[in-house]
């Protein structure tokens, strides 16, 4: 015989102000019950004290016993098990469906996301022939050829078109990575290139730097190198 407790260890009893507590132990006493043939459940309430516990065997004399839950046969306590089991294999299988559901919609993820790095990488190696790309181009160059620029708007507007010609030969990311090497340099002076022997009408000449060691090329793109002191170089 065994009692409901809630001490693994040692029987205790509760009273019956502790109802949900009690109700509570008690299914899962129920639960535990079935698993022997003939099991029953008894709810043993002491006479003097009020004390309640529940037995799978007899009440302690002395004690009011109500019958909870009658005896199992065999075969039902069989049909019991038989459909905790299917409950069991019901679980497995919808963890099982939606593990292989999630492994499939990351493989489509994977696969969309390398489709797209793929397209932009093709893009990125026409961006020099594109249309886009000659215009912006041309449009740089010029305002470099200017024979008589303003001297206060042409370095905002050879910056900018600079800078427009650059994303749209290079594309965003190579363009983005461009900044990055320059901001790695904040001394450097990024002026676009004269294209001719001396600058336009009004701008002093470039006065001749000291001699230190040549630059060394850091990075290139499809469309021009640059060196570690911010220079531009075109592709050798």
């Amino acid at each position: 015989m065994s009692r409901l407790s809630g001490d693994t260890t040692n029987l205790h009893y509760f009273h019956p102000r502790f109802t949900m507590k009690s109700v509570g132990l008690l299914f899962v006493f129920m639960l535990g019950a079935t698993l022997n043939a003939q099991a029953q459940v008894l709810r043993c309430v002491d006479a003097k004290t009020g004390e309640v516990t529940y037995t799978n065997g007899r009440c302690i004399s002395g004690e009011m016993s109500t019958q909870i839950q009658a005896p199992q046969s065999a075969e039902e306590i069989e049909a019991e098990r038989a459909r905790a089991l299917k409950a069991r294999e019901r679980s497995k299988a919808e963890i099982a469906r939606a593990e292989a559901q999630r492994r499939q919609r990351e493989e489509q993820e994977r696969k969309e996301r390398e489709a797209g790095e793929r397209a932009q990488a093709r893009a990125g190696g026409n961006l020099e022939n594109s249309p886009a790309c000659r215009q912006a181009r041309e449009r740089y160059n010029a305002i470099l050829a200017e024979a008589n620029p303003d001297p206060a708007t042409w370095g905002e507007r050879s910056q900018a078109a600079q800078a427009q010609m650059e994303m749209s030969c290079l594309g965003a990311a190579a363009y983005q990575q461009l900044q990055q090497t320059r901001a790695l340099q904040p001394n450097a002076i990024n002026r676009p290139q004269w294209g001719y022997g001396r600058p336009p009408h009004g701008y002093p000449p470039v006065r001749p730097t000291p001699s230190q060691p040549p630059a060394k090329i850091v990075n290139c793109n499809v469309f021009r190198c640059y060196d570690n002191r911010g220079g531009v170089h075109p592709i050798p």
